[in-house]
């Protein structure tokens, strides 16, 4: 945090808060940047006309500016992916036979690549963990004409701190790949009835549909389906709403697997693993928070390969490495 702290100041950015307001006095390519090429409009139509063929009405895709926008390859682009994980808070004693504590500590880890480097963040507190991240990339020249491109599970919160940190310049929010469609079986398998088969079918067909970013046509799907297919209206209702409060961050995933970009906030999810569960989840272990909060960073700064210079000199360099 001394770092961050360190390099936010070099920028005239507040230390304290990691804000960068619409009036900081910061370098250009930081504040209005030249992004990256885009696929372009006449790109995007083959693609999407290739994609196409021998596909239903409801699974095609649909050319719109978004689609012509996306990133073409992944150069000058750096990819954020931020998560939350919990472990099993202790209180610092128990007295007689008092029911155990369930609340939780939520560390922060965050996932930073930009072409070969990473570089992964954690913190307990979100706010703590995005102000070490404006440092990363101030540092590391990664807000300098580059696209910022971030991937979350859609948790409100992430997508406010997104907003409350990046909202001075350019980005794009995308809803990961993995979550809506986990979240959206979720409800269909509360939501409706029969065999296994037919079951089966109804969440490939709304998949499908999703898969082309066309939220719009998710909602038809459903309101088309069989009152002798629904167990649960009141769960099928549900699912429209969350399709349609998360359908602005949702893509055209189906593109962006076609052109070979990320449409999952996988690698944090496995910097989750790395980074907290693996040392601080596993049955009847509780911790306090500076105790979670200590081993967290220690361990992310093993996986980024600071510890040698930590130990010996007492610094990090906070630069992004292959």
């Amino acid at each position: 945090m001394s770092k961050a702290e360190e390099i936010l100041n070099s920028y005239n950015v507040d230390k304290q808060s990691g804000i960068i307001a619409q009036e900081a006095s910061l370098p250009l390519p930081i504040m209005t940047p030249e992004l990256p090429a885009v696929i372009g409009e006449k790109q995007a139509r083959r693609l999407i006309t290739e994609y196409n063929r021998g596909r239903g009405r409801m699974e095609k895709l649909k050319y719109d500016d978004s689609t012509s926008g996306m990133e073409d390859g992944t150069q000058k682009c750096c990819y954020v992916s931020v998560d939350d994980i919990g472990v099993r808070f202790q209180k610092p004693e128990r007295k007689g036979k008092c029911k155990k504590n369930r609340s939780f500590i939520e560390n922060t880890v965050i996932h930073v690549q930009a072409e070969d480097k990473q570089y992964t963040l954690t913190a307990i507190g979100m706010d703590k963990a995005f102000k070490l991240l404006v440092a990363l990339l101030l540092e590391n020249k990664l807000m300098e004409d580059h696209r910022l491109v971030f991937f979350s599970d859609g948790a409100t919160c992430i997508r406010d701190y997104i907003g409350k940190f990046f909202g001075f310049r350019q980005h794009t929010v995308i809803l990961d790949w993995l979550h809506l469609e986990k979240k959206c079986n979720e409800f269909l398998s509360m939501g409706i009835k029969g065999s296994k088969a037919e079951k089966q079918q109804i969440k490939e067909g709304l998949t499908s549909i999703l898969w082309t970013g066309r939220h719009e046509n998710a909602i038809k799907y459903l309101d088309s389906l069989k009152n002798s297919h629904i167990k649960n209206p009141t769960k099928i209702e549900e699912l429209k709403g969350y399709i349609r409060r998360k359908s602005p961050n949702m893509t055209c995933y189906a593109l962006r697997h076609e052109l070979g970009l990320r449409i999952s906030s996988n690698r944090v999810e496995k910097a989750n693993d790395l980074v907290v569960a693996a040392r601080q989840k596993h049955n009847g272990m509780s911790w306090s928070r500076k105790g979670s909060g200590a081993l967290a960073i220690i361990t992310t700064t093993m996986i980024n390969g600071e510890m040698e210079g930590w130990m010996t000199e007492r610094k990090i360099s906070y630069r992004m490495a292959s």
